[in-house]
C-alpha cells in the first residue's frame, strides 16, 4: 500500500471541494527528468495558465522528488526551473485560507474561525516542512533557473537552494507580506540571504526586489541575459558535476551544522508560527482583509485592486518587461 502524503492525510481539516489533491493533475503540473551523463535532475514548474502557481499539495510533491533525486546516486545536482512566463508565483493563492480549515466564503468574518491545531499543522507539516525544510536541508547542490516572477513559495524554494541564476526580468518577493501581515516567513533563510536591512525593506513595503538588486545583496550568483539563461544553467551544474558526490553531501552536511548554530531551526518554526498568527489578525475598519476580498471581488481583482493602492514602485504586479528596465 503506498504510503500516503501529508496532504492526504490533513484533507478532512480543510475544504476538500477547494484543494487539488488529485496525483494525475499535480504529475503535470510538477515535471521530473534526470540526465545520468550531467549527473542532473530537473524539476519543472509546468502551469504556465497560473503563472507557476502551484496548489498546496504541489509543494509537498516538490518536496517527495527533491528527495527522490537526493536518494539517486546517479543525481549531483537538482535543477528548479519554470514552464511559461516566470519561474513561479508560489502556492496557488485560490487555495489559501481553505488550507487551513476555512470550509467556505461565509467563515471569513471572524465568526467560524478555524482552530490553532489546524492553522499549525498543514503549516508545519507541509509548507514548512515537507516542501521548504525538505529543500533547505538537501544534500545535493541545488540550482534555481529564475525567469520572471519569483514570488511566495518560489522564492522560499530561491532562498533555499544554493545557486540562483537570474535573467533580467526576474522579480523576487512575498505576497504574503501584503495580504497577509509581516511575520509569516522563515526569517532566519531571508536574513541570511538579504540581510536585516534588505529584508526590513521588503518586509515593510512589500515590494518585489530586482534581479539586480538581488544580485547585489549575494542572493542571486549571477544575472545573465535571458537566452543565455539556460546555457549557464548548465555551465554551473558542469562544473558542480566535477566534484565527487561525497565531497558534495559532505560539504552540504557540514554547511548544515553552521546553520542550526546560526538559527536555521528557530527561524523555521517562525514561519510556521507566524502563519497562524498572521492568519488570525484582529483587522480594523478599513484595513485589507484578503480572504473576505477574494471572497467579494474574485481572486483576481482583490489581488490587482491591493496592488494598486501603492504607487508603482511597490506594486508586485507590475510589467516583467518594465522591471527588467
Amino acid at each position: 500500500m503506498p504510503k500516503k502524503r501529508e496532504a492526504e492525510l490533513l484533507a478532512g481539516q480543510w475544504n476538500d471541494e477547494a484543494m487539488l489533491t488529485d496525483e494525475v493533475e499535480l504529475g503535470k503540473q510538477v515535471l521530473y527528468a534526470t540526465d545520468k551523463e550531467k549527473h542532473t535532475a530537473t524539476i519543472t514548474f509546468n502551469a504556465p495558465e497560473a503563472l507557476n502557481g502551484l496548489p498546496v499539495a504541489g509543494l509537498e510533491l516538490v518536496g517527495d522528488l527533491i528527495k527522490r533525486a537526493e536518494a539517486d546516486n546517479d543525481v549531483k545536482i537538482i535543477v528548479f526551473k519554470g514552464n511559461g512566463p516566470c519561474f513561479g508565483t508560489g502556492a496557488n493563492a485560490s487555495e489559501l485560507g481553505h488550507y487551513i480549515g476555512y470550509k467556505d466564503g461565509k467563515s471569513v468574518d471572524g465568526r467560524q474561525r478555524p482552530t490553532q491545531r489546524q492553522r499549525m499543522l498543514p503549516d508545519r507539516n507541509i509548507v514548512f516542512g515537507a516542501f521548504e525544510r525538505v529543500a533547505t536541508e538537501c544534500l545535493k547542490a541545488t540550482v534555481c533557473q529564475v525567469h520572471g516572477y519569483c514570488y511566495g513559495a518560489h522564492m522560499q524554494l530561491a532562498l533555499a537552494s544554493d545557486i540562483v541564476i537570474a535573467s533580467p526580468d526576474a522579480q523576487f518577493g512575498h505576497p504574503a507580506f501584503r495580504y497577509l501581515g509581516c511575520g509569516p516567513q522563515n526569517m532566519y533563510l531571508w536574513l541570511e540571504n538579504l540581510g536585516i536591512k534588505k529584508m526590513k525593506e521588503v518586509m515593510l513595503t512589500m515590494r518585489a526586489l530586482t534581479a539586480a538588486e538581488a544580485e547585489q545583496a549575494g542572493f542571486v550568483a549571477k544575472v545573465v541575459p535571458r537566452e543565455e539563461l539556460e546555457q549557464w544553467v548548465a555551465d554551473y551544474c558542469q562544473a558542480i558535476a566535477l566534484m565527487p558526490l561525497d565531497g558534495i553531501m559532505m560539504g552540504k552536511a557540514n554547511i548544515q551544522m553552521m546553520m542550526e548554530a546560526r538559527g536555521k531551526g528557530i527561524g523555521t518554526m517562525v514561519g510556521w508560527v507566524g502563519h497562524g498568527w498572521c492568519t488570525n489578525m484582529s483587522l480594523e475598519k478599513g484595513e485589507f482583509n484578503f480572504l473576505k476580498e477574494r471572497r467579494n471581488k474574485g481572486l483576481s481583482k482583490a489581488l490587482h485592486d491591493r496592488d494598486q493602492a501603492v504607487a508603482p514602485y511597490f506594486r508586485m504586479g507590475g510589467s516583467l518587461k518594465k522591471a527588467a528596465g
